[in-house]
């Protein structure tokens, strides 16, 4: 099976939870559509062609690059952001009295194909696509969760929660992403070898983010000081990484203890199990429970499953109080809830021959999830053999 052929076999649309206006208002909110851009990147380019600061654009969620996407974000109503060229638009949409943030959609709806298929595997796939539409998947966040840490290694969140802030300066530094180019790997590669020798280091670390701390430990500042450069946006996301990561962990345990027919299912940082159906009783448990995220003063976790939240911890070698970091300016835990399964609506799909690999066959989705479920989590419980 193959996906992500071509970015029109990953289709995605923003779905807000409130109309916008079209009387004016404080804010105005743009229609973005994209073709092979990530959505900082996309603002970022807007955002220069006008003259505008990124921080004040404000937007809902990040979107795939290699897909086909339309989002929106907003900004102070006496900006024109209008912006059209290859492969990126913005579009006016309407008015909002307050600016759009994550909590302002309410999902997304897809479209994707999945292609390369044989006879065997169609088949397989529909009747699994069957027992996804009755009882969804576990809601695990996905690999976009987790940005440039290879597979099985160190997250950089874990270290800073350690207290270790050696090692998160050097995992910042060395990581990359599985599929990065050959030569992002080697430059990373004689980082890690030179890793301590920062003069010699500075030619390696072209990124601004990299050269700011690099020029602290130069001048003989502490690890924890270094870690104070980087900008807040990167900061938030080591750290929310490492709690979506331990929240991964306890909704697996969960499973484990609620849940037989499990399967693995290939993820980054680490695998994890998956259901393939459930019986009443436990599609209603699980269906009801939102499990919160991780943080200090968290709420108890419902359904008395708080001791599997004791062993991922202990696991990890991290107490609950650890991830109140007041050390940290740039960014802080708080926990939210998230639902341990989601359902797809509107769950439609069809089979057709496949026009790219002649002798094969394509299934088309449609679906809609709530906001912050992955579709790719649900490709992988639909692909499992």
């Amino acid at each position: 099976m193959k996906i992500k052929v071509n970015p029109e076999d990953f289709q995605v649309e923003e779905i807000l939870a409130r109309p916008l206006v079209q009387t004016p208002a404080a804010h105005r909110v743009y229609r973005l559509r994209k073709r092979n851009w990530n959505t900082l990147d996309a603002l970022a380019e807007i955002a220069r062609s006008r003259d505008v600061e990124l921080r004040d654009l404000h937007w809902c969620g990040r979107k795939d690059r290699s897909a086909l996407t339309e989002q929106y974000f907003s900004t102070l109503s006496q900006v024109d952001m209008t912006f059209r060229s290859m492969n990126l638009s913005a579009e006016f949409a309407g008015f909002s009295d307050s600016r759009l943030g994550p909590g302002s959609i309410s999902g997304n709806r897809f479209r994707i194909v999945l292609r390369d298929l044989d006879a065997q595997e169609s088949e397989g796939i529909d009747k699994r696509l069957e027992e996804t539409k009755l009882f969804g998947f576990a809601n695990y966040f996905d690999d976009q969760r987790f940005g440039d840490v290879s597979d099985g290694g160190v997250l950089a969140g874990e270290m800073i929660v350690k207290r270790r802030y050696g090692e998160a300066l050097k995992c910042i530094f060395t990581t990359f992403h599985p599929k990065a180019p050959e030569r992002v790997k080697a430059r990373k590669a004689e980082i890690a070898s030179k890793w301590g020798n920062w003069k010699v280091l500075s030619p390696l670390c072209p990124e601004p983010r990299l050269r700011g701390m690099l020029e602290v430990l130069t001048r003989g500042g502490s690890e924890l000081q270094a870690l104070g450069k980087l900008p807040r946006e990167e900061m938030s996301q080591y750290l929310s990484s490492y709690q979506s990561f331990l929240w991964n962990l306890l909704l697996e345990g969960i499973l484990k203890e609620t849940v037989g027919n499990l399967f693995t299912i290939r993820c980054r940082p680490v695998d994890l199990l998956q259901y393939r159906d459930l019986t009443r009783e436990a599609f209603r448990r699980l269906a009801e429970l939102v499990i919160p995220t991780p943080a200090a003063g968290m709420p108890e976790i419902p359904g008395g499953f708080g001791k599997v939240l004791s062993r991922v911890l202990y696991s990890r070698g991290v107490r609950l109080s650890k991830l109140r970091l007041p050390e940290i300016h740039q960014a802080f835990l708080s926990s939210f809830g998230r639902r341990a399964i989601s359902v797809p609506e509107e769950f439609k799909w069809e089979e057709a021959p496949d026009r790219l690999f002649p002798g094969r066959r394509i299934i088309s989705l449609e679906f809609i999830l709530p906001a912050g479920s992955y579709a790719t989590m649900l490709i992988k419980s639909v692909n499992r053999g």
